[in-house]
């Protein structure tokens, strides 16, 4: 399941971003603390290259605590200063706020013995589509300056917002015109940074139950009373259907998602579960692991 998606909007924040970052001096890049590798973008990667840069954990709430603190020492290591974040409690942002105030002091220090006296520096806040920039924008803002909402592509214009002595430009969400790999993009689609018109819920539902099968099998049977005596690797979704479709068939019936005659209705229990994961009823659960 190749999934693309880089539509007109997409095509011209990547060209603004262009330009706006000649006067950048740092870039604040989001990433999904659940996936902190295949939601950071490629696209920023080409762009900003040789930009110093700060990277944000999004909804560190949603996330392991035990693997957010990995990738967090992981990051450190590779010279990445990353701070979990959950934007709608504030958790996170003083940590990020004097992070920016080192950044900035530095800068200004250094402009400084060059005989250059500069009032403010310019940051640009970046992510893919849905990793929850508006709403840290808001949290950094105090108020509501930026559109939030729980689907990607909100965010469709460059606006500016101050922050002590940095004025952070606000992007919409850009992802790479073709994604790395599917499980690259069935993470992604499970996180809900891509809309549910281009991928099929079955197989977003059955990556979800798989990897969970491996990872968190607590979880299943705490939300669904499933309990896995053998946990499924997952290969591809026909591969895997006949040992995952019977878990379909459990929870379907557990929950009431049934169609005339009593059958199980397969796909809205794919997007029950899929809703399940988004929103943080499976408890905290992180799809990438440092060491996998």
């Amino acid at each position: 399941m190749p999934i693309q998606w880089f539509p007109g909007h997409m095509a011209k924040a990547k060209r603004l971003m262009a330009e706006e970052l000649r006067g950048i001096d740092v870039v604040v890049e989001l990433a999904d603390a659940r996936l902190p590798v295949s939601s950071r973008s490629p696209v920023l990667d080409e762009l900003a290259r040789n930009k110093p840069r700060l990277m944000v954990l999004t909804r560190v709430d949603l996330a392991d605590p035990h693997c957010t603190e990995q990738w967090v020492e992981r990051f450190q290591r590779e010279g990445v200063i990353a701070i979990p974040v959950n934007a709608r409690t504030g958790q996170g942002l003083r940590e990020f706020r004097r992070a920016l105030d080192e950044f900035v002091e530095a800068k200004m220090n250094r402009a400084r013995a060059r005989g250059i006296e500069r009032a403010v520096t310019r940051g640009m806040i970046c992510g893919i589509p849905n990793v929850g920039k508006s709403t840290f924008v808001n949290q950094l803002a105090g108020r509501a300056v930026a559109k939030t909402g729980d689907r990607p592509g909100v965010t469709r214009s460059l606006q500016w917002i101050r922050v002590g002595r940095t004025e952070l430009l606000d992007t919409p969400g850009v992802l790479a015109p073709k994604l790395a790999n599917d499980e690259q993009g069935l993470k992604l689609a499970a996180s809900g940074a891509v809309k549910e018109e281009i991928f099929e819920a079955y197989e977003v539902c059955a990556y979800v139950l798989a990897y969970l099968s491996g990872r968190y099998p607590d979880a299943l049977a705490k939300r669904y009373g499933l309990r896995v005596e053998t946990p499924i690797e997952w290969t591809n979704l026909q591969d895997v259907w006949p040992a995952v479709q019977p878990w379909f068939e459990h929870i379907g019936r557990a929950r009431g998602a049934l169609v005339a005659g009593g059958a199980v209705d397969e796909e809205r229990v794919a997007k029950m579960v899929i809703r399940d994961f988004q929103e943080g009823r499976l408890g905290p659960v992180s799809l990438e692991w440092p060491e996998d």
